[in-house]
């Protein structure tokens, strides 16, 4: 399995301006990955801090929307113009991690979806740490490794295991941007023309 990374995307002002905005979002423990009970979700692998900016559960109902999310709706356009690939976004999130707050391996969704990754702090030392990693399909082994690089987007199938590892420096925090997006394809149904 190989990811797709594309880097050097972002000028490096913006990168300082989102990290500020995102500074401003209200962090909570609710950010639950491989979700295990419904209809809340309160089970899973593991916590992180985060928020979650955008979900919808179809195509006509949005159950979540974050008011100061539109700068997210503005970095997909820009990866879709780059990408020349329109897609339909079902999830938004953002993660936070402090040092040694590493994430058990998950999974995004399933087969049909992609997760694009953005690494969204501007400066970064690789000996911080933070890497991504994929795994193979029972998550014991390491099978790709990624360094956290600012602006950094990684874009992979969303039901391959992976989890993002937290910094090894005190007092650095490692935040990231997921969208969990569907391809759409161009063609308009001749019913709706």
């Amino acid at each position: 399995m190989k990811c797709t990374v594309i880097d050097g995307l972002f000028d490096d002002l913006f990168l300082h301006e989102l990290f500020l905005k995102i500074n401003d979002f209200p962090l909570n423990t609710t950010n639950i990955a491989n979700r295990k009970t419904w209809p809340y979700g309160h089970k899973g692998s593991h916590k992180l801090l985060g928020l979650l900016l955008f979900s919808r559960t179809s195509v006509n109902r949005v159950t979540d929307f974050h008011p100061q999310s539109e700068i997210f709706f503005n970095i997909l356009e820009v990866i879709e113009r780059h990408l020349n690939q329109p897609f339909f976004l079902h999830e938004l999130s953002l993660n936070v991690q402090h040092t040694n707050c590493d994430g058990s391996v998950h999974i995004d969704g399933d087969i049909s979806e992609y997760s694009i990754l953005m690494m969204t702090n501007p400066t970064w030392d690789v000996n911080w740490g933070g890497k991504f990693q994929l795994t193979n399909d029972n998550g014991t082994e390491i099978v790709e490794e990624y360094d956290y690089v600012p602006g950094r987007l990684i874009i992979m199938p969303s039901n391959h295991p992976h989890r993002g590892l937290g910094p090894t420096e005190q007092y650095i925090y490692r935040t990231t941007v997921v969208f969990r997006v569907s391809r759409l394809g161009l063609d308009i149904p001749s019913a709706i023309r």
